[in-house]
């Protein structure tokens, strides 16, 4: 199922539900990795109205580039340097290497 929920003129939100029978954390991230995998390879923008979220965080460099990933991460240093304000946040740029690697928690048994 999915619904238009926002247009922008860049384009327009897009929601999808998906429905499935799933067992394990692992087979959860397993669909939705190559969900996000297929979005990013088709050329369309990960995101949504609040924000990408820290699991999905990871492909939003590819979307959005490295040079506007660095401006963000340069002012969260300069006006949050120590990192108090909401801590890792949505924008995950506080995530292991794990995780930006797009293997969050990939290591769980099935």
């Amino acid at each position: 199922m999915t619904h238009l929920s926002h247009a922008y003129p860049q384009g327009a939100n897009l929601y999808f539900i998906f429905i499935a029978h799933i067992g394990t954390i692992k087979e959860y991230l397993q669909l939705q990795y190559g969900i996000l995998e297929a979005i990013a390879k088709s050329g369309a923008a990960i995101s949504h109205h609040h924000d990408v979220g820290k699991q999905t965080s990871p492909w939003l460099e590819e979307t959005i580039r490295k040079s506007q990933m660095d401006v963000i991460r340069l002012l969260k240093k300069h006006f949050d340097p120590h990192y108090i304000m909401n801590p890792g946040g949505t924008l995950g740029l506080d995530m292991s290497a794990e995780q930006a690697e797009k293997h969050w928690s990939m290591d769980l048994e099935s």
